[in-house]
């Protein structure tokens, strides 16, 4: 069975979330063609100042490694998108999608176990980024890869 080409794209997205909760800079790498840029973006209240830039594989791998902190112990990340609007001509692409990333803490089971009352999911779950995702994608002999990704951040981002 063929994937038709916005399935196709929408798979390379979905497999960048993933990348981006497990932190995973091989598999984050591996989906931009060799020359991709990344533009991150603080697009806050309309405004558009640039954050950064990253030119190449290697630095999207060395940023995945350098600037996400690792989740610990029973901490995680969800990266969701949705309402994606998909533009394809020939062997280019331009997505349009929204995201927004939660932070997932387990709560730690009681010594004694959970009491009988207990019931559902146990623990907290914050939001902590929001924005666009706007990949521009090329088809390469291997498939559709991410040529460019701009990334619009509508909270403030601190690095420090």
């Amino acid at each position: 069975m063929s994937q038709n080409d916005e399935t196709a794209l929408l798979n390379v997205l979905g497999s960048y979330t993933r990348a981006h909760d497990r932190r995973d800079p091989d598999a984050m790498a591996a989906l931009f063609t060799s020359d991709a840029t990344i533009e991150i973006i603080d697009a806050v209240g309309g405004a558009e100042h640039l954050l950064g830039r990253l030119e190449g594989r290697a630095a999207i791998s060395e940023a995945v490694r350098q600037m996400m902190a690792p989740h610990e112990g029973r901490a995680w990340s969800q990266n969701v998108i949705s309402a994606p609007i998909i533009t394809i001509d020939g062997d280019t692409a331009e997505i349009d999608v929204q995201f927004m990333v939660f932070s997932i803490h387990a709560a730690d089971v009681p010594k004694d176990g959970w009491p009988p009352s207990t019931f559902g999911a146990q623990g907290r779950i914050i939001p902590i980024e929001a924005g666009q995702y706007r990949p521009s994608m090329r088809r390469t002999a291997d498939g559709w890869a991410i040529s460019a990704m701009r990334i619009e951040h509508r909270l403030p981002m601190a690095f420090g």
